[in-house]
């Protein structure tokens, strides 16, 4: 009873999390229950408060490219095409779409980061218990939910969008359709100093959690740095193969 009272509550791992990651990840995978409520509920807070922040001047910009794109169908079918997409275009369905995405967004990425991690132990000859380690996952995605608090602060400062997010910048055409579909372009979109925080709490995982040295440690943070990236290019990917040259 002495030792559940003198464990530190989630404010406490909050600030543990900062300056003393390993030890704060391995309280958590070690008493998970009810661990994941703060992290989650401050993910869940960031991201719907950014989208609804941001939500006009998507809304705007949506309708912008839209509108580029009915500019070269013929009249009558580009009338046609207006009507249909106009229910769509309404704020409060576009807002209640981006939310809805960003809530499975969060979902497979867990369940994603899950299976990578936990299966790279096992084929590292590891041993980690998959609850102890699905905890943790609200918790090294915190940098995430920071950055659309920041981000979001940005463009309500500027009233615009975030047009190259991370170092996507030194690879933009200035065109947006031919950025979309460039792998560099996207890969360098996904750096930045949030991510490279996040990669550094996956490497404290995979360091505290399997008992793993830190040359094996940094090795699998490596794969899943690789492995997540490659599946957050696939609309990317996608994009490329199914758009005309």
């Amino acid at each position: 009873m002495a030792e559940t009272e003198r464990r530190p509550n989630s404010f406490s791992l909050l600030v543990s999390l900062i300056d003393r990651p390993a030890k704060a990840l391995a309280e958590i995978a070690a008493h998970p229950r009810w661990r994941w409520v703060l992290p989650v509920l401050l993910l869940v807070g960031a991201m719907i408060a950014s989208t609804v922040l941001s939500s006009p001047l998507t809304t705007e910009q949506a309708q912008r490219v839209v509108e580029q794109q009915l500019a070269a169908l013929p009249a009558e079918q580009a009338e046609m095409a207006r009507t249909q997409v106009a229910r769509l275009q309404q704020p409060a369905v576009m807002l209640a779409m981006s939310i809805g995405a960003g809530l499975l967004g969060l979902i497979l990425s867990w369940l994603l980061a899950s299976a990578i991690l936990y299966f790279s132990v096992l084929i590292a000859s590891g041993d980690v218990n998959f609850n102890g380690l699905f905890a943790t996952l609200p918790w090294i995605w915190l940098p995430f939910a920071l950055r659309d608090v920041v981000q979001t602060g940005y463009i309500l400062y500027r009233n615009a969008l975030i047009v190259n997010p991370g170092l996507s910048y030194f690879a933009s055409t200035g065109k947006p359709v031919e950025d979309a579909q460039n792998l560099f372009y996207n890969v360098l979109g996904h750096v930045d100093l949030f991510t490279l925080w996040h990669l550094g709490l996956v490497f404290a995982v995979l360091w505290v959690l399997p008992r793993f040295s830190k040359g094996k440690a940094f090795v699998l943070m490596l794969v899943y740095a690789a492995l997540s990236l490659g599946l957050r290019l696939l609309p990317a990917l996608l994009g490329r193969a199914f758009m005309p040259a």
